[in-house]
């Protein structure tokens, strides 16, 4: 028989031995799972080769860009009179109530024009983040091969290729009018992008078109290096909008901004059309401030789209124009900054114009006419709530309330230390008489200066109840007062 301790012990070593292996293999698949392991991903590598236009026929087109004459508007001359406006509300059911960004149980991710990826959750939409809605009501009335050719097209303009294919069988060379409309959205879309010259060659068959050939105004280096200064300079304009605003105040704080620090104008770069030329070089045409303007809109969470067209200035001329519309709290509003803009106004720089500021649909057609689009259709705006006058309750319908409009427009302007208090009246003939009443002297006292001596005594706010500048636009019915 086996000596009993013995074979206790072997047995005891065995099972140390086994442990320990077993503990080893455990502490190594830890360290060394096999998820941790190293992949290797396949990837996908190209370049971008020349290529030869072995066509023989190629047809060259040109879209104009939205250049416009300045405004200048006189402090004791204004403009040519226009149809006689009311401030009357209008009906619900002529206003629009689609929302800013309606609440969702999806998050979309956009990866490019018309095409998104949907991802289920449980998150909705924050107004204050930013929208790419302008990309929808762009591509709005294209078809899907539209689209894609439109993307095609961006994203050769996004690459900087000077010759671009695009999907065959699309675009019918005859249809020279859709060809042009198509490329009015292509100059939108190219908000923070510049250097694409408005005249492109396109190549194709009898029938469709093929391919385009494009130029650019500056290199590739440079227009990279302008978009960053363009991303950092609106970034930093945008610091300045508050939790606490609502979606009026957000419109009007990027208005200021822009028509405070732009001047109109062009720029020798060629920039001026571009929001790059308006926020970072101070100096654009309309084309460059309704860029910034859907830029920072886009950028703030506010939905907005660019409208082009043709405006009337002072002398009753007619000139390509581009303006905006915007939508606070769910309706569509008129707004054109570039007619605000108070550099047209030469003695003062500070002074602010909201003669354009959120108008209906009416009001701007005074002056203003859009351009039909083959592609790119404008809501409606019928709302008058967001009115800059409305909302601060600065109309006038008779003398009475015109001098009442005008107390509160002076009390919130030095309560605010602003020099300018405007009020608007209803229409040309309550603008004339209370223009003439208002500064008319009757018994030795013109009626601005009581109401200037009521203010500053409710307020107790030092300025001149004595001496004033006066503005007057009869083109939009709005009378200025600058205090001293």
């Amino acid at each position: 028989m086996p000596n009993p301790i013995r074979s206790n012990k072997k047995t005891y070593v065995e099972f140390v031995v086994s442990v320990c292996v077993i503990t080893f293999l455990v502490i190594a698949l830890c360290l060394f799972p096999k998820s941790d392991y190293p992949k290797v991903l396949p990837t996908q590598t190209g370049t971008a080769s020349s290529r030869t236009l072995s066509q023989t026929d190629i047809d060259k087109t040109s879209v104009t860009s939205r250049a416009d004459k300045s405004k200048s508007v006189n402090s004791e001359t204004a403009m040519s009179k226009t149809t006689a406006k009311s401030f009357e509300t209008v009906s619900k059911e002529n206003e629009v109530y689609t929302k800013t960004v309606p609440k969702t149980t999806e998050r979309k991710t956009v990866t490019s024009f018309g095409e998104t990826n949907t991802e289920q959750s449980e998150i909705s939409v924050n107004k204050s983040e930013p929208i790419d809605n302008f990309k929808n009501h762009m591509i709005s009335g294209l078809t899907a091969d539209q689209k894609i050719v439109l993307n095609q097209i961006l994203d050769g303009i996004e690459n900087f290729e000077t010759y671009i294919k695009i999907k065959d069988n699309v675009l019918k060379r005859k249809e020279t009018k859709k060809l042009i409309s198509l490329f009015v959205l292509v100059k939108i879309a190219c908000i923070e992008n510049s250097s694409v010259s408005s005249t492109y060659k396109y190549v194709g068959n009898d029938e469709y078109i093929s391919a385009f050939k494009l130029t650019y105004t500056k290199s590739r280096e440079k227009a990279l290096n302008e978009k960053m200064q363009l991303e950092k300079k609106a970034d930093s304009i945008l610091k300045g909008i508050t939790s606490d605003m609502n979606e009026f105040e957000k419109v009007k704080y990027i208005h200021d901004k822009i028509t405070k620090k732009c001047v109109y104008g062009e720029l020798k770069s060629g920039s001026h059309d571009s929001a790059y030329g308006c926020l970072v070089k101070g100096k654009a045409n309309c084309e460059g401030y309704s860029k910034a303007f859907l830029l920072l809109c886009n950028k703030a969470g506010i939905d907005c789209m660019i409208v082009t067209g043709t405006a009337v200035d002072n002398e009753g001329e007619s000139a390509s124009h581009m303006w905006n519309m915007v939508m606070v709290d769910g309706k569509w509003y008129n707004i054109d900054l570039t007619w605000d803009d108070p550099t047209l106004i030469s003695f003062d720089k500070n002074y602010v114009r909201y003669d354009f500021f959120n108008l209906t649909d009416s009001e701007i057609s005074q002056t203003h006419t859009s351009e039909k689009n083959k592609f790119y259709t404008y809501p409606k705006a019928n709302s008058v709530k967001y009115n800059y006058f409305v909302y601060n309750d600065y109309c006038g319908y008779d003398f009475n309330s015109a001098c009442e409009a005008m107390e509160r427009s002076v009390t919130d302007a030095v309560e605010s230390g602003n020099k300018y208090a405007s009020i608007k009246l209803n229409n040309n003939k309550t603008y004339d008489s209370v223009k003439k009443k208002l500064f008319r002297s009757s018994n030795g006292e013109k009626p601005i200066f009581n109401i200037l001596k009521r203010v500053k005594k409710k307020t107790r706010v030092k300025f001149s109840a004595k001496k004033i500048s006066k503005i007057f636009v009869e083109q939009t019915n709005v009378i200025t007062i600058g205090l001293k």
